[in-house]
């Protein structure tokens, strides 16, 4: 008798440590697991991308990744391609789950994203696009961003709306429209698309081109160069078109300096400084990129990544940007 007690005793004992196991291995668990992001920048300097990043980091912090948490490390290059290069190697050599990535130069992607490839890295470049083929390097590579061509197609719409809106006029009666082109990096891609699409948007118009400078993205740059403009060009000048708002903001300083009514200044990126000259009646317009549905799209796409899920096919997305001037 005291035999059968012992045994159901430690036939009980087994039914329960069963019943844990089964439970332990049915039931999900409320793990706190982490999603390690690395984040590169090529120059927080960049008023529209620096804004950009901490709208992300924000938005990472707040976004529903179930029961993770993103813990995030931001990386500044400064503007240097050496710089980022040193950091891009040390993030893929680190415990990273999705690098999010803004290249200094996005022609030399390549090296980058054979390297991430070759260390299993999952890579979202953003709003400095790369070249098709590079995009084929790997299938854990997306690209989140706007159309840059459509972008620089809104600009000639822009001045069409002008002409329409006697907004623009022909100060010397030459029946020829007089601009300047400022364009970021001469190879730069976007920069590329831009001008292009802001040319083919302008065919049938009769522009007649006075300058096309190249100022690297840069406020104090775009104003030096017009600096070394002659003055009569720079008085003939009706209307300035900029690939991007830094680029027009440093516009709108060189004619502030001389003292002189600025022409039409059109910019891209709608940042917070463009938008207060627009209402001031210093530049016309911008181009609003919606870096809101961006950081939606990133933060999407890293959810499928450490979920395991299967983002859609589409590895190059875009925003649909919008037309940004007085009282519209």
């Amino acid at each position: 008798m005291e035999n059968d007690k012992k045994l159901n005793r430690v036939i009980w004992s087994l039914v329960v440590i069963l019943a844990i196991i089964l439970v332990l291995i049915l039931v999900p668990q409320n793990k706190n697991k982490y999603i390690h992001v690395g984040i590169a920048a090529y120059n927080m300097e960049d008023e529209y991308l620096s804004d950009m990043i901490y709208e992300l980091a924000n938005q990472m912090d707040a976004y529903d990744f179930g029961s993770s948490r993103v813990v995030y490390e931001i990386f500044d290059a400064e503007g240097s391609v050496r710089r980022q290069d040193r950091q891009l190697q040390y993030m893929c050599q680190q415990d990273f789950d999705v690098l999010i990535v803004n290249l200094v130069k996005p022609s030399l992607a390549a090296n980058f994203l054979n390297m991430a490839a070759n260390n299993k890295k999952k890579v979202i470049l953003f709003n400095r696009e790369v070249d098709e083929k590079d995009m084929s390097i790997s299938d854990n590579i997306w690209y989140v961003g706007t159309d840059g061509y459509k972008a620089g197609e809104i600009q000639g719409k822009m001045i069409v709306d002008a002409i329409d809106g006697n907004i623009y006029s022909d100060s010397n009666g030459n029946g020829k429209i007089d601009y300047i082109l400022v364009e970021g990096e001469p190879t730069h891609f976007d920069s590329i698309r831009r001008t292009k699409g802001f040319l083919e948007s302008t065919m049938n118009l009769p522009m007649n081109q006075l300058e096309d400078i190249s100022a690297d993205w840069s406020r104090e740059m775009a104003c030096e160069e017009l600096k070394k403009l002659d003055r009569e060009t720079v008085t003939e000048t009706e209307i300035v078109v900029c690939n991007n708002d830094d680029m027009a903001l440093g516009v709108a300083d060189f004619y502030s300096l001389m003292d002189m009514e600025p022409p039409i200044i059109i910019g891209i990126n709608n940042t917070v400084e463009t938008g207060e000259k627009i209402k001031e009646d210093i530049i016309y317009g911008t181009v609003d990129n919606d870096i809101e549905s961006q950081i939606e799209r990133i933060c999407t796409v890293v959810s499928c990544i450490t979920d395991g899920k299967k983002t859609d096919d589409n590895h190059v997305w875009y925003s649909i940007p919008i037309e940004v001037i007085k009282n519209k």
